[in-house]
Order: C-alpha cells, then sequence, then structure tokens
C-alpha cells in the first residue's frame, strides 16, 4: 500500500490535466443514444479494465471488462450503466471521470476521454399558442420556450393524422417556432396540429404538447366558394347554426364512429344551450381532427343589404364560437340563409375571411325531411369536391351516421374544410 499511494499520485497528475482540457472542450453526451468510446494506451500486453467514477465524490460506480489487450491503444464503449461491465441501471447525469487500470489492479492507465458530462434530460419545449381572434392570425410563427432545447424544428399535421403535412428543418431554439415554408407553397389552410421538437448538444430529444393553429391561405380579397374543384374523392359535410346541442353531440359521435371529419358553422348566439359537456365534447373534437369550425356569424340576421360595419360586428362578436373550439375559424365564412351583398363581402374581406362558403348540395332538412330522405340527398348529390349542406336539426342528427357511410361507399372521404381547399382549386 505504501507503494501504490505515491505511484498514483504520480500517474493520476497527467490524467488530470486531461481531465480539465475536456472539460472546457467536451460537448455532454448521453451514453445511452451515443455511447462514449473510452480509449486506454496500454504499454504491454495484459488485461486491463475501465474504471468509471462520479467526480463529485471519487466513488466508483461502474467498471468496463476486463478484456485482453495487446500494446497500444484499445477501445471500450460505456452506455452508461452501473456496475460491472457498466450493463446496470444508468447513473444519474454528472460528470465521471475515465481510467484505465492495469491487470496488477493497481497501475493507472490514461484513458480519452478522461472526463464525460453525462447527460440524460429530455428536453421539454413549450408552445404559447395565442387564443383565437377574428381576424384570425396570418403569422407563420408561434412563440416558442426552449425548455432546454438547443435546437427546434416544427411537425406539422392535421389533427388525428399520424403523418405530417411537413416537417421544418432544425434551427437554433429561441422564441419563435417557425413554421414550415412549404405549408405556404402548397396551399395548405384550415386547421393543423403544430408539434416543436426539440434537441440539445447531448442528442437528447423531445417534443411540445401540440397545439391547434388555423393556417391561412396567401393573399388578400374574398371568394365565394359552392364547390372545390379537385380530382381527389374528398367532400366536406357542413352543418348550420347550432341552435340543437343534443343533436350537435349525436353528430359528432357520429363522426367519431366514421372517423370522418365535420364541420360546423355555429352561431355563438346560440352558446346559451350549450352546456359544460357539450363544449368540451366539441374542444376535443376538433382536437382529434373529428370536427372543424368556420364562421356563420353571430347573430343569423344579415343578409344582402347588410353593410360592411353591420358586418364586420357580426363576424367579430362571433370570435366567442372560436373560442369555445379552441381554435379561430378563418378563413371560411358561411352567411345566413347564403345571403350576401357588396356590404357582407367586403365585412368577410376586413375580418381575413378569404372564402364565403356556399354550397353544391342541399339537403333541405331545415324543412323536416325524414331522415332517410336527408341521406338520400346528401349522398346521392354528392360528387368530389362537394360540400354539403345541413343543420342541426333532429332528423339530420339521425341521418348523419348513414351519410357518412354512404358518401364511402361512393368513394367519397367526408373531411374538414381545410384539407378540401388544400387539396383543389375552390370556385
Amino acid at each position: 500500500m505504501s507503494i501504490s499511494i505515491p505511484w498514483r499520485a504520480v500517474t493520476l497528475a497527467p490524467v488530470a490535466l486531461l481531465a480539465t482540457a475536456a472539460v472546457s472542450t467536451a460537448a455532454p453526451v448521453n451514453p445511452s443514444t451515443s455511447p462514449v468510446q473510452v480509449t486506454v494506451q496500454v504499454p504491454v500486453a495484459q488485461a486491463i479494465t475501465v474504471r468509471v467514477t462520479r467526480a463529485s465524490d471519487g466513488m466508483a460506480v461502474a467498471t468496463l471488462g476486463p478484456v485482453n489487450a495487446m500494446a497500444g491503444p484499445v477501445t471500450l464503449p460505456w452506455n452508461g450503466g452501473r456496475g460491472p461491465g457498466g450493463t446496470g441501471q444508468p447513473v444519474a447525469d454528472g460528470t465521471y471521470r475515465l481510467e484505465g487500470v492495469a491487470a496488477d489492479g493497481l497501475t493507472v492507465l490514461p484513458a480519452m476521454p478522461p472526463e464525460v458530462e453525462v447527460d440524460t434530460t429530455v428536453p421539454r419545449p413549450v408552445l404559447d399558442a395565442p387564443a383565437p381572434t377574428v381576424p384570425a392570425s396570418t403569422r407563420r410563427s408561434l412563440p416558442l420556450r426552449p425548455g432546454g432545447a438547443t435546437e427546434v424544428r416544427a411537425i406539422v399535421r392535421r389533427p388525428g393524422a399520424d403523418a405530417p403535412l411537413a416537417t421544418g428543418a432544425w434551427g437554433a431554439a429561441g422564441t419563435a417556432l417557425v413554421l414550415p415554408a412549404v405549408l405556404r407553397s402548397r396551399g395548405v389552410m384550415g386547421t393543423v396540429e403544430v408539434v416543436a421538437e426539440g434537441r440539445d448538444a447531448a442528442g437528447n430529444s423531445g417534443q411540445s404538447d401540440p397545439v391547434l393553429w388555423a393556417l391561412q391561405p396567401p393573399g388578400t380579397g374574398t371568394r365565394v366558394v359552392r364547390r372545390v374543384k379537385t380530382g381527389k374523392p374528398l367532400v366536406a359535410v357542413t352543418v348550420d347554426d347550432g341552435y340543437g346541442p343534443a343533436e350537435s353531440a349525436r353528430m359528432i359521435q357520429a363522426a367519431r364512429d366514421a372517423d370522418a371529419t365535420i364541420t360546423f358553422c355555429f352561431n355563438a348566439i346560440n352558446q346559451r344551450m350549450w352546456n359544460a359537456s357539450l363544449r368540451r365534447s366539441i374542444r376535443q373534437a376538433v382536437r382529434e381532427g373529428h370536427l372543424e369550425v368556420c364562421n356563420h356569424g353571430y347573430a343569423h340576421r344579415t343578409g344582402v343589404g347588410t353593410s360592411r360595419s353591420a358586418g364586420i360586428s357580426d363576424l367579430s362578436r362571433n370570435r366567442t364560437w372560436d373560442q369555445v373550439a379552441g381554435v379561430a375559424s378563418g378563413p371560411f365564412y358561411r352567411p345566413p340563409y347564403g345571403a350576401y351583398g357588396s356590404g357582407l363581402l367586403q365585412a368577410a374581406a376586413a375580418t381575413g375571411y378569404r372564402y364565403v362558403l356556399l354550397w353544391d348540395v342541399d339537403t333541405n332538412d331545415w324543412r323536416g325531411p325524414s331522415a332517410s330522405v336527408i341521406t338520400q340527398r346528401a349522398v346521392g348529390g354528392a360528387r368530389k369536391g362537394s360540400i354539403i349542406l345541413m343543420h342541426t336539426k333532429p332528423n339530420s342528427a339521425a341521418a348523419m351516421p348513414g351519410i357518412l357511410r354512404g358518401l364511402k361507399a361512393k368513394g367519397l372521404r367526408p373531411v374538414g374544410l381545410g384539407e378540401l381547399f388544400s387539396a383543389g382549386r375552390p370556385g
């Protein structure tokens, strides 16, 4: 023992110097994903081990090997595990010293790297999406808190979808998450789900909770749309008003059961009838991708003669509907009765509604036909790009399951307005 102590004191000196250099230059690492390659210079052929000690108190936490090594450099990987062979539970985050040990169990052989900074903490970026407003925001980035990430990128998909619409490039983490530019060039609009993916210098990666965002189309002005010209077998089932809370709930459930998406165009004046359960169901259905929303105005009292100022007031007042849904209703506006004049068109443009939404398939369900008649009208009249008009009436709710089944049997897929409008030319 009297021989080994001064000998170790001498041989540890160069190791300490190497460790000091490593602290200033080496990046943190997560050994479980990027094993540390520990290289020991062996003076003569022998069996060696690598010892891993905690820098804070010198406690040994793992040993690697032994391995029979020839003279020269030998490399052993460490995946961050504890105990003999480094195969146990992962060590805690912190600084660890690495050193080779010769066959005599006493002689210390310098290792490279002499120290490693273990960092297994997953970054948790946070997105803070602004509340829905009228007009809907046209911003192409979302407020971000990096949460330990040094780089971030955006992943954007339709709510409820597995495959992303687009994944952004990695960029330095800051206070904003930039949405992929390809979304704009592809004309993607309507409700999307945005996730911030972050990674740190050690290679750890994590994702934020998803947030909903309404993408607005580029340009200005307003267009009246009756259907979308597209070669894709897509249709939109739209439901107006929202005065039937029980019927609304049944329609949402039908969309869930059919794994389809429908669109609610509601007047916020009817919100006095929406209990807490329905409000939760609406917001959850939007997050699931079974429901999209559009603006139907606040009071269902506008028409051909509505002035620009009165139209702006009516559309803006309906922002409480967007807040119930948890996402902006822009760029889609369904005027009550399908009636509009120059004043309402100007109001829609002023409040960011690019599309005045009409229809090419009218079920006339408000007149009270049977569920079977409503179903026949909806399915029989639908074609690629169709916009189907319905209301929150009892027979309409009863018809919804059959409509969704019938459309699918016809080779048509009921989707939200955003997906439909992104798939063709609205006209």
